[in-house]
């Protein structure tokens, strides 16, 4: 596999493991290389809020940043389209992640399901 491949498949996995906290416990994200697998748990709670905030009720081309003085690892979640799919509210958005002096980037359309934003086609 690609490394580009890799860091959009493990891209998907932390915007599933940041909308499921049982997720977050059990998915091997965390072990691999490049930002994503550099995050620590405050960090993906930081960057949880965040994603909420911009996907709930950030406009379109606005981005909302996250950042852990702690670790100083930090991103940004740019919603960049709004659209409808299935009779759900749905985001095109752009996601960035930087840490362990890894930086990585990806754009990923999500609905707001009952259970929360999920990743969609």
């Amino acid at each position: 596999m690609t490394y580009h491949k890799r860091i959009c498949c493990i891209s998907a996995a932390l915007i599933t493991a940041l909308f499921s906290s049982q997720t977050f416990a059990a998915n091997a994200l965390f072990a691999a290389r490049g930002p994503l697998g550099n995050l620590k748990k405050d960090d993906v709670e930081i960057a949880r809020a965040a994603i909420r905030t911009a996907l709930d009720s950030g406009p379109d081309g606005q981005a909302q940043t996250w950042s852990n003085p702690k670790t100083k690892a930090s991103g940004t979640v740019k919603p960049t389209k709004t659209f409808s799919k299935d009779g759900m509210r749905c985001r095109t958005a752009d996601f960035s992640t930087s840490a362990g002096g890894e930086r990585g980037a990806s754009t990923w359309n999500l609905c707001k399901t009952k259970e929360g934003w999920k990743v969609v086609q």
